[in-house]
């Protein structure tokens, strides 16, 4: 990496104003199909204004078929952070199966308690993406070479011990960002447009318009699954409609790279939140 390249990296991440959430931007071939035979059924009752969440699923791990790219119109990407959990996540997975929608999730790893590996193998055989947010969700770019490293690999391995497959996109905690880890991660690193979702005070309507309003073509939408969060699943029931009355077809990010013939792999010190951008931001 040429000196002037390692000095517009460090002077655009040196700007980022971290929040105490998760923040996001403002403004390949078929894959084959995985069986499991286990069935599970979970009933969570609701308290106060949680929705019920009753699941009753046959595990068949898929990962969505790829079409050609001349074949998808408009696309946009749901992403989720911070799970996973027994309660939202399965929520939101339920929003997404009304609507037959995709999604990629970003786990924390140390999120990941065995009473969340059937949400997870739930999340891949509807089509979805789990992808890694680290272990700890802490500030990696206070971190040395090893200790990133330490938190990819052990993320990596608890995702794939329960669903077979390991991560393929990295969503850096904070969007804290730096050449360490950019020089230490081997994944596409992914940003979104968000709405600041993981603060209450963001109301269910604030949430509706802001996204709908960022929405375009290639986008990459941030959202969160924390537990509790249930004003976001709110929000989905408008969210996804009204994305998918506009022609836009709602897919994980595997797709929609392939979809805009973008290889994310290819791309040098850069924070996605389009797939179509010029710019490494």
């Amino acid at each position: 990496m040429t000196r002037i390249k390692r000095a517009v990296l460090i002077a655009l991440t040196g700007g980022i104003l971290m929040s105490t959430g998760c923040s996001g931007a403002d403004s390949s071939s078929v894959a084959d199909s995985k069986a499991d035979t286990e069935t599970t059924t979970t009933t969570t009752a609701p308290e106060s204004s949680e929705p019920e969440v009753t699941t009753t699923t046959s595990f068949t791990f898929t990962e969505a078929q790829l079409k050609e790219p001349s074949e998808y119109g408009k696309v946009i990407a749901l992403t989720f952070d911070d799970g996973p959990n027994t309660t939202t996540t399965n929520a939101v997975l339920d929003v997404l199966e009304k609507y037959d929608a995709r999604a990629s999730f970003f786990l924390i790893g140390n999120n990941i308690s065995e009473d969340c590996h059937d949400v997870m193998k739930r999340t891949v055989s509807m089509g979805c993406e789990i992808n890694s947010h680290s272990l700890t969700h802490s500030y990696m770019n206070a971190m040395s070479a090893d200790e990133i490293k330490a938190e990819m690999d052990a993320t990596a391995k608890l995702i794939k011990d329960v669903i077979g497959v390991e991560p393929k996109f990295f969503r850096p905690p904070y969007i804290a960002v730096n050449n360490t880890m950019h020089d230490n991660i081997d994944l596409p690193f992914i940003n979104g447009y968000g709405c600041n979702d993981w603060s209450s005070a963001v109301t269910v309507e604030q949430r509706v318009e802001k996204t709908l309003k960022q929405a375009k073509d290639g986008a990459i939408i941030l959202l969160h699954d924390a537990a509790g969060n249930y004003q976001t699943v709110q929000a989905l029931e408008q969210i996804i409609p009204a994305l998918q009355a506009e022609g836009y077809e709602l897919v994980t990010l595997t797709e929609l790279f392939h979809a805009k013939g973008v290889d994310p792999t290819k791309a040098e010190y850069t924070v996605y939140s389009n797939a179509l951008q010029t710019t490494n931001w």
